[in-house]
């Protein structure tokens, strides 16, 4: 197979890394500024958390036809139609988005506009290289996309301070960012069948099978991913609450709270190989991890509920938060490895896969609207002790999901269990 030049193919790593970098920071806007978004819109934390709610349904209902388009279709013209429509949404947003409904709205079409654009990548960067290559491919495509996404992150926040703008400014300049990146995919892609002239054939991830759902269905090993998923992600995701924690406990400045959420997004990615090495390694087993992993992080929130109030220092709150971040990154990034002691077949990965990921939409349905009425009937303390108290549950249910995976990887390793005995799934052409 001819490859790519080296500089055709880090002109194209650096345009992937950066578009991945900066791709969801308008998406994921609340977790960096919280209180500049509620405050602009006019919303109460309830309203923001229903946003969540309203959106995960549709992206459940999307979950198939993005994975469908996003290996249907040229990967280039995906990319390009995913990254540059979000651009065109972002700098409409100071014109349009004044509102709890406006808002909605702009979550509803950007969850609509970019259900392809995963698939696409991923796609891309498999075979960017050949796929012997798809590893060192996809390490430096995240190197590039960590450092664009924090230096893509400051840039919003810093011109916001300059020039004394609330929240629609902010997505103005992720705007202007994001058609950077447009353009550099326009300029520095090739799209497949350029590609193939050279030799380079671009190949989707397996698809989602409807017809393994059902085997899948009536296995230990996919319920066990589905729980672990959901309660791995949502320690994840819920760290956006330290944001208005920090803001509305302890009157931290916005702008400070904002530096801290985009050290505790981006600069936690420094000791998250720490996670795989202890999986491993030391270990040896990722559901051990999961029981000692979810155990700190459950004592770390626990813990937060006990030591601080009102008076504690706010820089040595601010601080813990980075390090209770620190630890969830070190979880997250190995949640997918357990998958190898669920004894599941190659050929049905991709749809577990798929389809477990669903839990963590679930999860969004409720939790945030839940934490949202907290916050609105509840002394800011208060509220978010509680808070962090449901988060313990969730470290809980991980850590009983660890036990459970690791009954069930023994008795699979003793021969007592099997995917083919439990399902009756009984070969790959049968399948």
């Amino acid at each position: 197979m001819q490859k790519q030049t080296p500089l055709k193919k880090w002109l194209m790593l650096i345009s992937l890394g950066f578009m991945g970098g900066t791709f969801y920071m308008s998406a994921y806007a609340g977790g960096t500024y919280y209180t500049q978004l509620v405050t602009a819109l006019d919303m109460t934390n309830t309203q923001y958390g229903l946003a969540k709610t309203i959106c995960s349904p549709i992206g459940i209902i999307l979950l198939v036809p993005g994975a469908f388009l996003g290996d249907k279709f040229d990967a280039k013209k995906t990319l390009l139609f995913s990254i540059g429509s979000q651009s065109i949404l972002n700098l409409s947003w100071p014109l349009w988005v004044h509102s709890f409904t406006t808002y909605v709205a702009w979550r509803v079409i950007y969850t609509v506009i970019t259900i392809a654009y995963w698939g696409a990548l991923i796609k891309y960067i498999n075979n960017l290289d050949g796929e012997d290559s798809a590893g060192s491919s996809f390490t430096t495509y995240y190197l590039i996309n960590g450092i664009s996404g924090a230096v893509g992150s400051f840039i919003p926040l810093w011109v916001s301070n300059a020039l004394n703008a609330g929240i629609g400014t902010i997505i103005f300049v992720e705007g202007v960012i994001t058609s950077v990146a447009t353009i550099l995919i326009a300029l520095f892609l090739d799209d497949e069948k350029k590609l193939a002239e050279r030799g380079i054939y671009l190949k989707g991830d397996d698809p989602i099978q409807v017809k393994h759902i059902f085997y899948l269905l009536k296995y230990p090993g996919f319920w066990m991913m589905f729980v672990a998923y959901g309660a791995g992600v949502s320690l994840y995701n819920y760290v956006e609450y330290f944001t208005p924690y920090l803001t509305n406990v302890y009157d931290m400045d916005p702008s400070l709270s904002s530096t801290l959420a985009i050290i505790r997004q981006y600069g936690v990615n420094l000791v998250a190989p720490i996670g795989g090495y202890i999986c491993d390694k030391v270990l040896k087993a990722t559901y051990k991890w999961y029981i000692i992993g979810f155990g700190i992080v459950g004592v770390m929130y626990l813990a937060m509920t006990v030591m601080f109030k009102e008076t504690s220092n706010v820089l040595v709150v601010g601080i813990y938060t980075i390090l209770v971040c620190a630890m969830i990154m070190m979880l997250y990034t190995t949640i997918w490895s357990v998958l190898r002691e669920l004894h599941v077949p190659a050929m049905v990965t991709a749809t577990l896969s798929g389809i477990a990921s669903i839990s963590e939409r679930v999860i969004q349905m409720f939790l945030p609207a839940t934490f949202g009425h907290l916050m609105d009937t509840k002394a800011p303390l208060d509220a978010f002790n509680s808070i962090f108290l449901i988060i313990v549950g969730i470290c809980v249910v991980g850590i009983l999901t660890g036990l459970w995976i690791g009954r069930h990887h023994k008795k699979c390793l003793a021969g007592l269990r099997s995917f083919e005995k439990m399902t009756g799934m009984k070969s790959v052409e049968e399948a």
